[in-house]
């Protein structure tokens, strides 16, 4: 397929950057204290159906149909959606998003809605992530709480300390405060590159469900997230790909969003492949093509 903005101008080559590091104001926790990781579960009972169909990320809540729960719902249901992926929480302020879900888990649970909340740990201090994930867990509301619970689960390249003690500990801990939902680990895309280096299969080990960042820029997307779903499966996981609903061009890459042609080649890749659903990163940017393609596509 033809992609839009492809190949990328050449550039001159420029000197790789150093990996940014942990973020100012975080603690580092020495590796030799960091606790001992508890031990994956010998079997998994959650419902990860909540993670099925179409679903769309968000970040940036004012930026969100300018904050509007009602319109977000709104749109969402509109779009044939299922589910939401907030973003709550993150090591440099903790769990923020109750002022978010008060509104919106609600809102969205009437109208046949899931939500899945989600964080990012740098694991400079795997125990205290845990702590602030426990919070997003424990959380409720006239007796709705999130339908599920996703760790964006990054590498050095942004700032995130990296080790599989760490990995691990975080997750052991995590898993104590599901309650019974499902952890939907959001993983990079697992090409040839990561694939080799990245720890899928210690991620993999604590997750119920697998969601790997397809975002394919000048790749082909079939291809992309057909390898990623079939590389991913043999965890004996259920997956739920992120696909791309951003502009790359900014960060160097593929100028402009995918079109309507793409989005819709990506979501009927991922569904023949055996994903049980899709999400696209992110609300903000997801053009008007784009949404039209997500909602015509029967999932």
């Amino acid at each position: 397929m033809a992609q839009r903005g492809c190949p990328l101008p050449v550039r001159p080559p420029r000197p790789p950057k150093p990996p940014p590091g942990l973020p100012k104001g975080l603690t580092l926790v020495p590796e030799d204290q960091v606790p001992a990781p508890l031990p994956p579960p010998t079997s998994r009972t959650a419902d990860t159906s909540v993670v099925a169909g179409r679903g769309m990320w968000t970040w940036q809540w004012g930026r969100t149909e300018d904050g509007d729960l009602g319109a977000v719902v709104r749109r969402a249901k509109a779009a044939g959606l299922s589910t939401l992926w907030v973003r709550v929480a993150d090591s440099k302020s903790g769990f923020y998003g109750a002022k978010y879900l008060d509104g919106l888990v609600p809102l969205a649970h009437r109208e046949g809605l899931k939500v899945v909340g989600w964080g990012f740990p740098f694991l400079g201090d795997p125990v205290a992530d845990a702590a602030w994930t426990a919070q997003v867990l424990g959380w409720q509301k006239d007796g709705h709480r999130l339908d599920a619970y996703s760790p964006d689960l990054e590498t050095a390249s942004e700032g995130v300390v990296v080790t599989e003690k760490r990995i691990a500990t975080y997750l052991g801990l995590t898993r104590r405060a599901l309650a019974g939902r499902p952890l939907v680990a959001t993983v990079y895309n697992p090409t040839d590159e990561w694939w080799a280096k990245y720890p899928y299969g210690l991620v993999a080990s604590y997750a119920d469900a697998m969601a790997p960042m397809v975002y394919w820029g000048c790749r082909e997307p079939g291809a992309d997230v057909e390898r990623a779903v079939r590389r991913l499966a043999t965890f004996g996981l259920p997956v739920v790909p992120a696909g791309q609903s951003y502009n790359m061009g900014r960060d160097g890459g593929r100028p402009g969003n995918p079109s309507g042609p793409e989005t819709l080649r990506f979501l009927h890749e991922a569904r023949r492949s055996g994903a049980v659903g899709v999400a696209f990163w992110v609300w903000q940017e997801t053009t008007d093509e784009q949404w039209q393609a997500i909602s015509a596509y029967p999932w």
